[in-house]
């Protein structure tokens, strides 16, 4: 009985080796597709936007499958995740908030990631926070929405405190040197009528020197409280390009050595700018264009290119600069150079 026993050991090893060689080469081949633990939010006022992102990575060579994402409890929400099927080396983020106005105090949850494939799998991440009763945010974060760069923005917050009549912010921390800040005591009573002892006001200014791209920063207030002295600000945000090339990558007919041949480019604005230069990289000397110094929401380049006694295709990254803005917009030109008796289309 024993050796069947064995064989049938030996026989299911071989089969998992040969089948699946990644999953049985680790005891929790979905767990280490997940780049968090746990989720501890630490401690949060009531009323704030508490969000954290976690990320899955397939590591296998294989596709996978993330088939439902829960969470035991409503105090923590889940989002749908930015993508279910993953092919070998693609990611997933997933976005998980508190809700701290319908719940107080310390919770204590779970997140369940379950996979189907390339087989059956979950995934239970614990999520911890605290939310405090005596600290209100309203709203609940700095939510600036879609910023034109270049543009300066702002937004208020109202941080109210119910508790010692002598409670203080006494510092507001960022870690990102674009988003400007002040706090401003508005109240103090020692017996309010409304139950809120101190009254702040939050002012979030948004420079105009923030980069493209997503915004998703803690601000921290800094209190005079022993045992939690810290409050989390969400800001949450998206820096948009106001100044766009309708163009980007221009494609030339097949073009005799010797001629020439002329190209549009288009630039479009959400207010006047003016063009301060093109340039035409490694190319430089094959291509020309006049630049108009007037301020336009449009503007049309026209980009001519004279080929030179050579032949073969190019395909060469070039640049705008526009005046007043550090970095250039970028544009790329392909082409083939035929000999000069050959037909062009």
């Amino acid at each position: 009985m024993s050796s069947h026993r064995g064989l049938a050991t030996i026989f299911m090893i071989l089969s998992c080796a040969a089948s699946q060689p990644v999953l049985c080469a680790q005891d929790d081949w979905a767990g280490g597709l997940v780049d968090q633990k746990k989720l501890d939010f630490g401690v949060v006022a009531t009323g704030s936007s508490a969000v954290r992102t976690i990320t899955v990575t397939n590591k296998l060579n294989t596709q996978v499958h993330i088939a439902q994402v829960t969470t035991a409890c409503r105090c923590a929400e889940a989002g749908r995740p930015s993508k279910t099927l993953l092919q070998p080396g693609e990611k997933s983020t997933i976005s998980v908030s508190i809700n701290t106005r319908s719940f107080r105090q310390q919770r204590d949850t779970a997140l369940t990631i379950v996979f189907d494939a390339p087989q059956f799998a979950e995934v239970r991440i614990p999520v911890s926070v605290y939310i405090r009763t005596d600290i209100v945010l309203d709203p609940g974060k700095a939510d600036f929405g879609a910023v034109d760069e270049g543009s300066s923005a702002a937004r208020k917050l109202q941080i109210s405190y119910a508790g010692r009549p002598e409670w203080k912010i006494l510092d507001v921390r960022s870690q990102n040197k674009s988003l400007v800040t002040a706090v401003t005591e508005k109240k103090r009573e020692v017996t309010p009528a409304d139950g809120i002892n101190v009254l702040y006001e939050l002012d979030v200014r948004l420079a105009s020197d923030m980069p493209q791209g997503r915004i998703l920063e803690y601000l921290t207030l800094v209190t005079d409280d022993a045992a939690n002295p810290y409050v989390p600000v969400l800001v949450e945000g998206r820096v948009v390009p106001d100044i766009v090339i309708s163009n980007p990558s221009i494609s030339l007919r097949t073009i005799p050595a010797g001629q020439e041949v002329v190209a549009s480019l288009v630039i479009k604005g959400n207010r006047p700018f003016a063009v301060e230069s093109v340039d035409f990289g490694t190319m430089k000397e094959f291509f020309r264009t006049e630049v108009s110094e007037d301020n336009a929401k449009l503007h049309v380049l026209k980009l001519t290119f004279r080929t030179a006694s050579g032949e073969g295709r190019f395909v060469q990254p070039m640049s705008v600069k526009i005046r007043g803005r550090k970095q250039p917009l970028p544009f790329t030109v392909s082409g083939t150079v035929v000999a000069p008796n050959s037909n062009s289309r």
